[in-house]
């Protein structure tokens, strides 16, 4: 049997080197491929948010509500919110508060309140405001109803009667503090062990 040379065996080493380095470019390209494309799939809801928050916070909304079923409800009493007292209700999915119902009753009506929260964040508030035919009768004659979308802290739009947009004015900013104000004061009672949540002054 002929025995292979020297330059017969560094070649065929050469070859296995060139296929090797070779394989390795082209995991690379593929990685190089991969990567900025997974991050670009990982970012697209903060994109979106980006564009179009209004949108963002719809969405964000309707899957909190469809997963309502599986949260786990927290009931407390509320003082000092309105005459006639009221009550909230708490959902908690996991640790994370995502949606708190605040009831508030007077003589002359009633008011509910919704707040929805997403990544730990106040991102929607619905009110409605309902009124008596006459003190304390519970027949309701007339409903109002307000949307408030916040982004960052901050109120971004309110949809008020009749689905009109309300301009950014002193009743505006005012709507921001009290929301903004009441669900930091809901969020804490939530957590709180005591059974009723105090206004504060």
């Amino acid at each position: 049997m002929r025995r292979k040379t020297l330059h017969e065996i560094h070649g065929k080493n050469e070859g296995r080197f060139s296929r090797l380095r070779m394989n390795r470019n082209v995991v690379a390209f593929t990685i190089g491929l991969l990567v900025p494309f997974s991050t670009f799939c990982l970012y697209q809801p903060a994109l979106a948010q980006a564009k179009d928050p209004i949108a963002a916070i719809r969405q964000q909304y309707a899957a909190i509500n469809k997963r309502s079923p599986r949260y786990r409800k927290v009931n407390k009493e509320l003082s000092g919110f309105s005459l006639e007292g009221g009550e909230l209700f708490a959902y908690f999915d996991g640790p994370a508060i995502v949606k708190i119902v605040a009831r508030h009753f007077g003589e002359s009506g009633n008011t509910v309140e919704e707040y929805y929260y997403w990544n730990g964040q106040l991102i929607f508030a619905f009110e409605k405001v309902s009124r008596y035919n006459r003190p304390l009768s519970g027949r309701v004659v007339s409903a109002v109803e307000n949307r408030f979308y916040f982004n960052d802290g901050n109120l971004i739009r309110w949809i008020g009667e009749k689905g009109k947009e309300a301009p950014v004015s002193e009743a505006y900013r005012l709507k921001e503090k009290v929301f903004l104000e009441n669900s930091n004061t809901f969020v804490i009672g939530a957590r709180s062990t005591k059974p009723v949540i105090e206004s504060q002054p």
